[in-house]
């Protein structure tokens, strides 16, 4: 379940037979949902951007990628009570990356792949002790065992989340509240494959949700 609630209320009405000896249809109605123990919230400084500013053109390679300098956001993520959660990212720019299960930077005016980004989280810590890695590609079936993050990638096709003791395979424990380093690294593609006549804007835009377990 994302972090994002919609809460959903079940209005019933009946009315009176015309006639106490009426014969009426019946179907049987099942309520369902999820009491959680606590709502979070995600926060990234910097207003959540990571701000390239002007990059040359005579600096990049002309023939493989250019890797740029990483730029660093903190996150915090601070929970109501302690809930067992993963983040997954979600990249919003479509099928613009230069490199297969990175996040893209959008594409040229000639519909060119610009580049592709890396997110991920280091020196993680959750309720105030060190926060252990632990990913799933399979809807939480089973979990990597947990590690020192330097940085842990945030993936599109899975989840992380972090424990409190490394080395364990159980998944993220309950916190109430989790800080860390978010890196970005951005990669510009070869500029043999970009037409660069003008000014070429980097529109790299990922989300991050929280997902409870």
């Amino acid at each position: 379940m994302k972090l994002t609630h919609t809460l959903l209320t079940l209005a019933i009405a009946s009315a009176a037979a015309s006639a106490p000896n009426a014969f009426a249809q019946s179907t049987e109605l099942t309520i369902v949902g999820k009491i959680l123990p606590g709502a979070c919230n995600i926060a990234l400084s910097n207003g959540g951007v990571a701000d390239y500013g002007d990059i040359r053109s005579t600096a990049l390679k002309p023939v493989d990628s250019t890797e740029l300098e990483a730029k660093e956001l903190t996150m915090t993520v601070t929970c109501d009570s302690a809930v067992r959660f993963a983040m997954q990212g979600v990249d919003n720019t479509g099928d613009t990356s230069f490199v297969t299960n990175r996040y893209g930077l959008g594409r040229t005016a000639d519909d060119e792949r610009i580049g592709s980004a890396t997110i991920g989280l280091k020196s993680v810590t959750v309720d105030d002790v060190t926060g252990f890695a632990t990913t799933t590609y399979n809807q939480g079936e089973t979990w990597s065992d947990s590690v020192v993050p330097g940085p842990a990638p945030i993936p599109r096709d899975g989840m992380i989340g972090f424990a409190t003791t490394q080395g364990v395979t159980t998944g993220p424990d309950a916190v109430k509240s989790l800080q860390g380093t978010l890196e970005v690294k951005a990669y510009i593609a070869p500029t043999d494959g970009l037409t660069i006549t003008g000014e070429v804007p980097i529109r790299g835009s990922a989300t991050i949700n929280v997902m409870y377990l």
